[in-house]
C-alpha cells in the first residue's frame, strides 16, 4: 500500500563552503578526504554545501556523537575480509559459537580500514574517526568509560588515545567525558579518577569559565547525593566541574539533580513517536530549573545478541529526533550513538561481511544536513537533488531457521517500508519500483519522504521531472521474503546511502 507523506522542513538560505572532498569514478563517486577544507556542491553524499569547520566551530551550540570504545574501526589490524568482525563477531560460529541462538553478536561492521604498519594504528584509526566526524557536523565526542582500565594514565587507554587523537586533528574537537554508571555502578574511585585524567587533556571540554563538562550514562543509578560527593572529591584535586547528567529518563530525576548540574541530558527514544515527542525537553529544563540541555538523536536500535529491536521507521526516529533539537531550540545535541554496533545505533558508516561501502552511509550522511541546521540555526538551502534510500533486507515477520532466539519488537509496532528520502531543488515525480510493481509520488522542492511496502527483489529508486528521466539507480541490498535470508539469521537493520545524478554515494 503506497504510503504519502507532506513534505518536510523548512528552505531557508544559509551561506557557506563545503569541506568534503570528492573524486568521481563512473559508475560510483567515491568519497574521500574526509575533512578537508575543499569540496564540490555537487557531492552524492550531501545535498548541500557543508559549512567549513572554523563555521561549525564557532556556533554556542554543541553536536557531540557518543563514542563507545569497544567497536574501533579495527580490532586486530587485519585484512578486513578475516578479521576480528569478519570471522567472530558477524560469523554465526563466531567465538566458538557463543551467539550461535541469536545468529552472530553483530549485524554491522565499520567500514574497512586495511592493515596498517605503523605501531601507533590504534591511534591513527581514531585520528580518522575524528575526521570523518568533523566531516559531517559533529563538534566533539562524549566518551562512554566501561572500566578502571580508562582511570590509567597511560597513553594506550582507550580515552588518552581519544584525546590524544582529537587534540592532534583539530583542537576544537572535544571529548566530553562520561562515566558509564551501568558498567561502573558505586565505584567512586574509577568515577573520580577517569574524570582526572580527561581533565589534564586540552581536548576534554570545558566551559569558557573553565570548568570541565562531565556526564555520566545512566547517571540516576546512584542518588545526588553521591554524585555530591564526587564532585567535592574532584574539587580537593582543583578540578571544578560543570555537570550534565545523562538520564534514563530526566523528568523523573531533574528536581533532584538540580542543585548539583550544570544541565540534563536524556539518553532518548529509538521511535518515531517518542524521537517527535522530546522537542519540549529543552524549554522545559530551562523554564523549570534554569539548565542547558542535550537532546539525543538516535537513528536505530536493533540489539543482535539480544534479538530485540525497537521499530524506528526507517529514517523517522533519527528525523524527528533531529527537529526536537531544532525545533525545540536545545543547547547541545548527543547522537546515540557513534560507534556502539550492539546496538545498530552508530552513525558511523556500517557494512556487512560482504565489505561494501555503500550500503550503510544514509544516516552518517543524513547527519551533515541537520547537523549544519542545528549549529547555524537556519535550514541549509538544498543545491542539487539527492535521494537516501532506507530499508531492511528482510520483513519483520521473516523465518530465522538458523538461529533459536526468536526476535521481539519493543515499545512499538513493526513495519515493513522501503523509504525514499528526496533532497530536491525543485518539485519531482518520485518512484520505487520493486517485485513489478512501481509507485509513484509527486513531491515539492524540499525533503519528502515517501514509503511503500516491501517485497521481495531488488528496489529501484528514481527522479523524474517533466516526463523526463533525472536520475535513477539500484539499491544495493537485495529484499528477501517470509522465507528469510539464505544465512537464516534475522537482519532488522536499516540498511541506507544515497545517490544523485552524479553516481552513487560510497565512502
Amino acid at each position: 500500500m503506497l504510503r504519502r507523506n507532506t513534505a518536510i522542513g523548512r528552505n531557508t538560505a544559509i551561506g557557506c563552503v563545503a569541506i568534503f572532498a570528492i573524486v568521481f569514478s563512473a559508475p560510483q563517486c567515491i568519497a574521500n578526504a574526509v575533512g578537508q577544507n575543499a569540496g564540490t556542491s555537487d557531492d552524492p553524499c550531501l545535498a548541500f554545501a557543508l559549512p567549513n569547520a572554523d563555521f561549525l566551530f564557532s556556533s554556542p551550540k554543541k553536536v557531540f556523537a557518543h563514542y563507545f570504545y569497544p567497536f574501533p574501526l579495527s580490532i586486530n589490524n587485519k585484512s578486513a575480509s578475516d578479521d576480528y568482525y569478519n570471522a567472530n563477531y558477524l560469523n554465526i560460529k563466531g567465538e566458538s559459537g557463543k551467539w550461535a541462538a541469536s545468529g552472530s553478536y553483530l549485524r554491522q561492521r565499520p567500514l574497512p580500514v586495511g592493515i596498517n604498519s605503523d605501531r601507533n594504528w590504534p591511534l591513527n584509526n581514531m585520528q580518522r574517526e575524528v575526521r570523518m566526524a568533523i566531516a559531517r557536523g559533529i563538534t566533539g565526542f562524549t566518551f562512554d568509560v566501561l572500566s578502571a582500565k580508562e582511570a590509567a594514565n597511560s597513553d594506550s587507554t582507550h580515552l588518552q588515545m581519544l584525546l590524544s587523537a582529537a587534540h592532534a586533528v583539530d583542537p576544537r574537537f572535544k571529548i566530553l567525558i562520561m562515566p558509564d554508571i551501568s558498567a561502573l555502578k558505586s565505584d567512586s574511585a574509577t568515577v573520580v579518577n577517569s574524570i582526572a585524567v580527561a581533565a589534564s587533556s586540552p581536548a576534554a571540554y570545558r566551559l569558557a569559565d573553565g570548568r570541565l563538562v562531565v556526564s555520566a550514562f545512566n547517571a540516576g543509578a546512584n542518588s545526588a547525593d553521591w554524585w555530591a560527593s564526587v564532585i567535592a572529591q574532584l574539587k580537593t584535586r582543583g578540578i571544578a566541574i560543570a555537570f550534565v547528567p545523562t538520564f534514563l529518563g530526566w523528568k523523573g530525576q531533574a528536581a533532584a539533580f538540580a542543585p548539583i548540574s550544570h544541565g540534563f541530558a536524556d539518553w532518548g527514544t529509538a521511535t518515531a513517536n517518542g524521537s517527535q515527542g522530546m522537542k519540549g525537553d529543552a524549554q522545559l529544563a530551562r523554564s523549570n530549573y534554569g539548565k542547558i540541555y542535550m537532546m539525543p538523536v538516535d537513528p536505530q536500535q536493533y540489539r543482535p545478541k539480544d534479538s530485540i529491536y525497537w521499530e524506528a521507521g526507517n529514517s523517522a526516529t533519527f528525523r524527528n529526533a533531529w527537529m526536537s533539537a531544532i525545533d525545540g531550540d536545545a543547547d547541545w545535541v548527543q547522537l546515540v550513538t557513534w560507534s556502539d554496533f550492539s546496538e545498530s545505533s552508530q552513525i558511523e558508516p556500517y557494512t556487512d561481511s560482504t565489505l561494501r561501502t555503500d550500503i550503510g552511509t544514509g544516516f552518517y550522511n543524513l547527519n551533515a544536513y541537520y547537523a549544519t541546521w542545528f549549529l547555524a540555526g537556519k535550514q541549509p538551502p538544498i543545491t542539487h537533488d539527492l535521494l537516501y534510500y532506507f530499508y531492511r533486507r528482510e520483513p519483520t515477520s521473516a523465518a530465522s531457521p538458523a538461529q533459536s532466539k526468536p526476535n521481539k519488537i519493543v515499545n512499538s509496532s513493526p513495519e515493513d517500508n522501503i523509504e525514499l528520502l528526496a533532497f530536491l531543488t525543485a518539485p519531482g515525480e518520485l518512484k520505487i519500483t520493486i517485485g513489478g510493481r512501481t509507485e509513484v509520488q509527486n513531491a515539492p522542492a524540499g525533503i519528502t519522504s515517501f514509503k511503500v511496502h516491501t517485497a521481495p527483489g531488488t528496489p529501484t529508486f528514481s527522479l523524474s521531472r517533466g516526463g523526463s528521466e533525472v536520475f535513477s539507480f539500484p539499491g544495493p541490498i537485495q529484499i528477501f521474503g517470509p522465507g528469510g535470508l539464505p544465512s537464516g539469521v534475522i537482519d532488522m537493520t536499516y540498511w541506507g546511502g544515497s545517490a544523485s545524478r552524479r553516481g552513487v554515494c560510497s565512502l
